[in-house]
C-alpha cells in the first residue's frame, strides 16, 4: 500500500540529507513533507534546533520527486511574508512546522495567516502548553540528573513529585529555582485557534504536538506530560475535527503514537470517524506507528485516507 510520511525533517535525529532517501526506502515511504523550524528568539536556546529552509531545498534538489517542501518563518520576523513568498517560489508546497511562542490570539499571528490563506497552502502547527523547564548550568552528572528529572524523564512523573517535594520542604530549592525558567508553550489555546479556523476558511489547518494530541480526551492529569490511560470522553480535537472541514491532525512523534496506543479501541472509533481528516507522519520519532494501525484492523478504505489519500488531497503530486 502507498504510503506518504506527512510529517518529517531533515538534519533531525540521525537523518540527514544522505541518509533521508535511504530511510524512506526502508520505511518503505513513497514521499515525505519535509518541514523547518525556525525561532529568532527562542524561549529556551536550549531545546531549541533549527532546522533550515536551505537544507530542506538542498534535499528537494536531490530527489524532487520524493520529497514535499515545507517552510514555516518565525511570525515575528518582519520579513515574513517575503520569506514564505520566496520559499513557494523555490518550489515549497505548505507552512510547516508553525511552533512558535505565541498564542493565537496575537496580531503577529493573524497577519501570518493573513499571508498563509493568500498563498492558499496548508499549515502544520505545533501544541505545547506552558511549563517550568529546568536548564543546566553544565554537563555535570547532578545538572544531568536534575535535567532529567525535572523535565521529562518517567514522562514528567518525576518532575511533578520532586517540585511538590522541594516545594514543601525546602530542600535543594536555591539550586532548582535558579536554574528553572517559564516555558509560554507553543500556540497552546484551543479557543483562539477555533477563533482563527473560523477566521481563516481558506486555510487547511493540521494539528500535531504533546498537548494537541493529550486532547484527544477530555481527562487529563498534571503528573503527565503524554496523557495515559481509557479514554472515557473524547476531547476537544475530536470536536474540532467534526465541525470544521479545514481542520485536520497528523499522527506523528511520539504524542500521536501516545494518543492511539493509549486506548485501541477509543483510537480505533476516532480514527473511523475522522479517517478523511487524519495523516500518517512520523517526526523522525522511530515509533512503530504502522504496526500499531494494523492492530487496529481498520478498513481498507480508511486505511489508504490515512496512509496516503489525505496528503494527496491537501497537497496534490
Amino acid at each position: 500500500m502507498r504510503l506518504i510520511d506527512a510529517h518529517m525533517h531533515v538534519n533531525l535525529n540521525g537523518i540527514d540529507k544522505a541518509g533521508l532517501i535511504k530511510y524512506l526506502d526502508n520505511m518503505g515511504i513513497e514521499k515525505c513533507w519535509l518541514l523547518s523550524w525556525e525561532e529568532l528568539n527562542p524561549a529556551i536556546n536550549y531545546t531549541y534546533f533549527h532546522l533550515s529552509l536551505e537544507d530542506i531545498l538542498d534535499a528537494y534538489d536531490t530527489c524532487p520527486g520524493r520529497i514535499v517542501p515545507f517552510y514555516a518563518p518565525d511570525p515575528s520576523d518582519n520579513a515574513f511574508e517575503k520569506k514564505l513568498t520566496d520559499a513557494i517560489e523555490k518550489g515549497v508546497k505548505g507552512c510547516g512546522e508553525l511552533k512558535v511562542s505565541y498564542k493565537w490570539e496575537h496580531p503577529k499571528i493573524e497577519s501570518f495567516l493573513e499571508l498563509v490563506e493568500k498563498l492558499n497552502i496548508p499549515l502544520i502547527f505545533h501544541m505545547e502548553k506552558p511549563r517550568i523547564h529546568y536548564v543546566p548550568d553544565n554537563s555535570g552528572l547532578v545538572d544531568r540528573v536534575f535535567e532529567r528529572l525535572l523535565n521529562d524523564k518517567f514522562n514528567g512523573v518525576s518532575r511533578y513529585y520532586l517540585n511538590r517535594f522541594i516545594d514543601f520542604t525546602g530542600i535543594l530549592r536555591k539550586k532548582v529555582k535558579s536554574n528553572q525558567v517559564y516555558f509560554p508553550g507553543y500556540l497552546f489555546d484551543f479557543e483562539s485557534l477555533e477563533k482563527r479556523v473560523v477566521q481563516f476558511k481558506g486555510i487547511n489547518f493540521i494539528g500535531h504536538g504533546p498537548d494537541f494530541w493529550n486532547a484527544i480526551s477530555d481527562a487529563s492529569n498534571p503528573k503527565f506530560i503524554h496523557q495515559t490511560g481509557k479514554i472515557e470522553k473524547f476531547g476537544i480535537i475530536d470536536r474540532l475535527l467534526e465541525s470544521y472541514d479545514n481542520f485536520y491532525c497528523d499522527i506523528s512523534g511520539f504524542s500521536g503514537y501516545n494518543a492511539l496506543s493509549r486506548d485501541k479501541k477509543a483510537s480505533k472509533i476516532f480514527l473511523e470517524k475522522h479517517s478523511h481528516k487524519v495523516l500518517f507522519g512520523t517526526d523522525n520519532s522511530g515509533s512503530d506507528l504502522l504496526t500499531l494501525l494494523n492492530s487496529l484492523r481498520l478498513n481498507t478504505i480508511i486505511t489508504e485516507q490515512i496512509l496516503y489519500l489525505n496528503a494527496e488531497k491537501l497537497v496534490p503530486s
